[in-house]
């Protein structure tokens, strides 16, 4: 069975095959020994800390062999399981099943097809597996049945959640089929393109690119940056720090290496080209509006003039069609969305992947499949963390949990502010222009109706007449623009998901700081938090995706 996975594993390249094993004494062991001779990497994650784990196997060359598997284990995360307490056994052999789960992609059972027995038991991890959506190669170890695959991927669409009842089964003929899913890159075209170009060097600097942040200035929201102005200029902003509680393994050096570095580029690419969407519907709309007042420009303006006017208009229609067309060619909208999906799945993968939560299946249906591939490759390079989680090591990861949250907490105050900000002030400058037509045509009116009894205020009716005209067309194309804008920004929609999800964390953080420091909670703690930060990329994912860059009209 381990030589077929070899084999499909390798099929396109060279792969590093990794077994995730609890090393119990029996099959896990035989199944981690197997695995060293196919070449596989082995990590342990074990109920107990190792000293008390190793008083599962009995004295003498059970002992002797099990020290040496865990000698050979690149990587090893003792769980704080308690035997002293009623059931904690059971409890710690549950916890060991699920942080299993969370590092697999692929789960090998040796099961007798029998009941759930007990908590942590072989029937309990594999149903959770299928309901989870994870491939599972089931053994029976009688031999009765011969080895299935169940999986869901063996259905033609998405059935939903499964049950061990209700999965699709196949043979291991699909194991070839499988793997492909799991482990290449998506083969759409379009797909294969994106992730090379997030490779690329950042997009080179556009004038347009000043567009919204001069509008943030205008609106008095905020003043202009270095950055803003040095759009793709020079390196990279110094990427954060994401702090390991671990210094032991290779884990600290992935993380340090591998995944922060991407963070950042991630997280920096999404800010420069959000910027370069932004602005460029900004002077999408800003130009529409002035083709508008060019146009009107030509009623007070000489014949002679009314050439340049039309070679204005032109270049002003033009420069729309260009900022649209360099946008759309470029796939500024989506290059946004998936940056910064991106950014926000490495973000929690930092700290989740610290208590073993790789998080391997957290998809939206409208994240790309490049993204969801390269962050589950990434996810896969991070591994398991070489920890014992004792007291210190929770506690210094519910340090940097609480980090995050009060990073995000700030971040979302700010962001709500700004947006609200914008919205309102945007909203007020249309309604101002509105208005004043409304005024203009109503003095006007007032006007017509004091020159039929003052003759000497008739001269002046034309020019008036003339200038409410101007007034009348050009305001509420310039509020509409403006209105252009606020529709495709969203930005009171932003302010309120910021204000919502602001509300939920800091009621969360107060939640943990009441906490007892256990694992099982602070794990749940933890997918809380990427979830509501997961669950608000989701509404904003399908907010945005369908605001792409288009012509104003």
């Amino acid at each position: 069975m381990l030589a077929e996975i070899t084999r499909a594993a390798n099929l396109a390249e060279p792969t590093l095959v990794r077994l995730i094993s609890a090393l119990a004494e029996g099959a896990d062991s035989i199944v981690a020994d197997e695995a060293l001779t196919h070449g596989w990497t082995l990590d342990a994650v074990l109920p107990f800390a190792r000293e008390d784990y190793a008083a599962d196997f009995v004295d003498g060359s059970a002992r002797d062999a099990h020290i040496a598997r865990l000698a050979r284990a690149e990587a090893m995360l003792e769980l704080p399981g308690d035997r002293t307490v009623e059931g904690g056994a059971a409890v710690a052999y549950e916890r060991a099943g699920r942080v299993l789960l969370a590092q697999s992609d692929l789960l090998i059972a040796i099961w007798d097809g029998g009941p759930v027995r007990g908590r942590g038991g072989s029937a309990q991890i594999v149903a959770e597996a299928v309901l989870a959506g994870i491939p599972v190669i089931w053994i029976d170890p009688a031999g009765v049945r011969t080895s299935q695959l169940l999986w869901d991927g063996l259905e033609e669409g998405d059935l939903g959640q499964q049950t061990v009842e209700t999965v699709a089964r196949g043979d291991l003929g699909r194991l070839d089929d499988l793997l492909r899913d799991l482990l290449h890159p998506p083969s759409a075209s379009i797909e294969a393109e994106m992730l090379a170009q997030f490779a690329q060097p950042d997009p080179h600097w556009r004038p347009w690119a000043l567009a919204y942040p001069l509008l943030l200035a205008v609106m008095g929201v905020r003043w202009p940056r270095g950055s803003d102005i040095g759009l793709g200029a020079g390196p990279e902003p110094e990427r954060p720090a994401i702090a390991s509680c671990t210094d032991a393994g290779e884990f600290v050096n992935r993380l340090d290496d591998l995944v922060a570095p991407r963070f950042a580029h991630a997280d920096t690419r999404a800010t420069r080209v959000a910027q370069l969407f932004r602005s460029g519907y900004v002077v999408n709309f800003s130009l529409a509006a002035l083709a508008v007042v060019l146009a009107l420009t030509g009623l007070v303006l000489p014949s002679s003039g009314k050439p340049v006017l039309m070679f204005l208009e032109l270049a002003t229609i033009g420069a729309i069609l260009l900022v649209t067309h360099a946008g759309n060619h470029s796939r500024w909208h989506r290059r946004w969305l998936d940056h910064r999906t991106l950014a926000e799945r490495l973000r929690c993968l930092a700290l989740s992947a610290q208590l073993g939560d790789l998080d391997l299946r957290g998809a939206d249906e409208k994240t790309s499949p490049w993204v969801t591939w390269y962050a589950r490759a990434t996810s896969r390079e991070l591994g398991l963390p070489h920890a014992r989680a004792d007291e210190a090591y929770l506690t210094c990861v519910r340090r940097e949990l609480l980090t995050l949250i009060d990073d995000q907490i700030d971040y979302m105050a700010t962001e709500e502010r700004r947006m609200h900000d914008l919205e309102h002030r945007l909203h007020l400058a249309g309604t101002a222009l509105f208005a004043t037509t409304a005024l203009a045509c109503v003095g006007l009116l007032a006007f017509k109706a004091v020159a039929h009894v003052v003759p000497a205020a008739y001269p002046l009716q034309a020019p008036l007449s003339l200038t409410v005209t101007i007034i009348s067309a050009a305001f509420p194309a310039i509020g509409a623009a403006i209105y252009g804008i606020r529709m495709q920004g969203d930005f009171g929609g932003a302010a309120a998901r910021s204000e919502r999800l602001r509300h939920d964390l800091s009621t969360l953080r107060r939640v943990i700081d009441a906490d007892s420091l256990d694992f099982d909670t602070l794990s749940r703690r933890v997918r809380r938090v990427a979830d509501l930060l997961e669950g608000d990329l989701t509404t904003w994912l399908r907010t945005y995706h369908a605001r792409p860059l288009a012509l104003p009209g």
